[in-house]
């Protein structure tokens, strides 16, 4: 009986994070959220990763509202969700490592388009934990490397850039 609640949690867990993605792909964010971004992603995430993102796109709103004579570049440069800024095409969901309240999905996403040679591939993981909604997405550990691709975590990104709000994210 525990093996068929395991494999019905991976299943939603993966539900979960193929959903998003596939709302990812479909929105294409880029930069911070939008109002609709935010209420169109709001039910994938967990309390504290939505109210950074809030946070954050309210800075963002007010950076732009102060700057309209003399614009800053944007807090946030490309697309959050994923280690690359330019986003990604594709994704493949990996395996899901599964705990009680936290589990972990290692997602491969890849990005190609006309200018390059050969698509960009890495494998982000997506951190999940429970809420009284069930599976919900609690922070993105980026896949890191060479630059363009970011390191370290989209929680702790989202906090350093509430911190300084002056230096874009690229």
């Amino acid at each position: 009986m525990l093996a068929a609640c395991s494999g019905n949690d991976e299943s939603k867990a993966k539900e979960l994070v193929t959903n998003f993605y596939q709302m990812h792909q479909s929105a294409r964010p880029s930069g911070a959220l939008t109002l609709k971004g935010l209420i169109t992603f709001r039910h994938f995430f967990s309390v504290p990763l939505f109210d950074l993102l809030k946070d954050v796109s309210v800075a963002e709103e007010a950076r732009a509202a102060q700057t309209a004579a003399d614009p800053l570049p944007p807090l946030v440069e490309g697309d959050i969700f994923t280690a690359n800024p330019g986003g990604a095409s594709t994704f493949r969901i990996l395996q899901c490592d599964m705990r009680e309240r936290e589990s972990e999905c290692s997602v491969e996403l890849i990005y190609s388009d006309a200018k390059l040679k050969a698509p960009s591939k890495w494998t982000d993981k997506v951190l999940l934990t429970r809420d009284a909604r069930g599976w919900i997405i609690d922070n993105i550990q980026y896949a890191g490397g060479q630059a363009p691709m970011r390191s370290g975590n989209l929680q702790d990104t989202l906090r350093q850039l509430l911190k300084r709000d002056t230096a874009p994210l690229q």
